[in-house]
């Protein structure tokens, strides 16, 4: 019993250290943007490449006719039940204008609460993508999906606590072993993936349940090229949870202090712009001449995902400089994606080696811009998914 309870007080001064730590590195932060706006040099506005922002938009318009109603005739009809973050959204919000697109019926609700027995019974849904939450497997039971039938649920598994390696709770072995007696998913569902998702989750993946990796990616009604001047040396939008925090204090505060920039939104580092509407980033990208892509720590570390960032700043036409993962090279090339080895300075080396290089950031920028248009959309994922899933059932 001293064991435990040593343990937990340990545990306890491990996670006061850390909120410590990380409230010292957000303030750090912040004093670095401010110090930047006040010394850094203002350079002249640059003009866009008429001829990018032309082929950005023939690129869109083109990918759009593609894969305009390309499996309207598969059948499917599919139920996507929001997960609770304003990332869950936007990630579902691409999916459904996608899926509407490639002509697959498609129907979205914002809660789990929306599941009832009407919709079910009205909509057919054939298959179903949600959040593996005990809320969510309460509503299966209470509509009757929670047994296996011609509706596939594909659910995305997460923790229910902040420490991927900590044991089980209650909640999450309940609801594995509701998966195993056919009660919840039939598939598993993610943006990362598996290597990663075995370091996190791997307890859902131990089930033996087929996995579905849905890498993010750019969306054609959304991230289009904006002909607007750049005015700014940089540009950083995220959210400001601890880990994302760290990621910009280890590889950006040298540039935050040094140069000017668009940099995070009151709402989240406390300072900064007003909360943006996520279709406002695309031009937030576009008025800077470096978009920067820091990773969290988790995804240097195996094969995660790229951040939707990275896809929704290269079908902008806009320049970016992020950090290599074991995934980088497999969605760019180097020629199309400027990434750098997490250690001292080597992003604010290679920001100051490329934000005077208008010509050398606009080939690049080119290369990316064709690169994701070719395999990087939300439309690309949508036919993905659909085709996946019928090959698995």
């Amino acid at each position: 019993m001293k064991t435990v309870e040593e343990a937990r007080k340990k545990m306890g001064w491990q996670q006061g250290r850390d909120r410590v730590q990380d409230r010292l590195m957000r303030c750090h932060v912040q004093a670095c943007l401010v110090a930047g706006r006040l010394r850094g040099r203002r350079r002249p506005p640059e003009q866009p490449d008429a001829a990018l922002q032309l082929r950005g938009t023939e690129l869109c318009a083109q990918t759009l006719a593609r894969f305009s109603q390309v499996r309207a005739a598969c059948g499917e009809r599919a139920l996507l039940v929001t997960p609770p973050s304003p990332a869950g959204w936007v990630w579902f919000e691409d999916l459904r204008c996608a899926m509407q697109h490639i002509g697959v019926a498609v129907l979205r609700l914002d809660d789990e609460q929306g599941l009832t027995p009407a919709l079910v019974r009205d909509f057919q849904p054939t298959l179903m993508l949600g959040l593996d939450t005990h809320r969510l497997h309460m509503r299966l039971q209470a509509v009757g999906l929670d047994r296996p039938s011609r509706c596939t649920r594909l659910l995305i598994p997460a923790r229910d606590v902040a420490a991927s390696l900590a044991p089980l709770t209650l909640a999450e072995a309940q609801r594995i072993e509701r998966t195993a007696s056919g009660a919840g998913a039939d598939m598993l569902l993610s943006l990362h993936a598996e290597p990663f998702m075995q370091r996190t989750v791997g307890a859902w993946l131990a089930l033996g349940k087929p996995f579905v990796w849905l890498p993010q990616s750019a969306s054609p009604f959304r991230d289009r090229p904006h002909g607007v001047a750049r005015e700014f040396d940089h540009v950083h939008l995220s959210v400001a949870n601890p880990e994302r925090v760290r990621a910009v204090w280890h590889t950006m505060r040298d540039i935050l202090s040094r140069h000017r920039g668009l940099f995070g939104e009151r709402e989240t580092w406390g300072f900064g712009m007003p909360r943006l509407p996520v279709e406002a980033h695309a031009r937030c990208q576009a008025m800077a001449r470096v978009s920067l892509a820091p990773l969290v720590a988790p995804l240097l570390e195996s094969a995660g995902d790229l951040t939707q960032r990275i896809y929704a700043a290269a079908a902008s036409a806009s320049f970016q400089i992020t950090e290599l993962s074991p995934l980088t090279r497999q969605h760019f090339d180097a020629d199309e994606l400027v990434a750098v080895p997490r250690r001292p300075h080597a992003m604010r080396e290679a920001f100051e080696h490329w934000v005077d290089d208008q010509a050398g950031r606009e080939q690049v920028a080119r290369l990316a811009l064709e690169r994701v248009y070719r395999d990087h959309t939300s439309l690309h994922r949508a036919v993905q998914l659909i085709d996946d899933v019928q090959a698995r059932r």
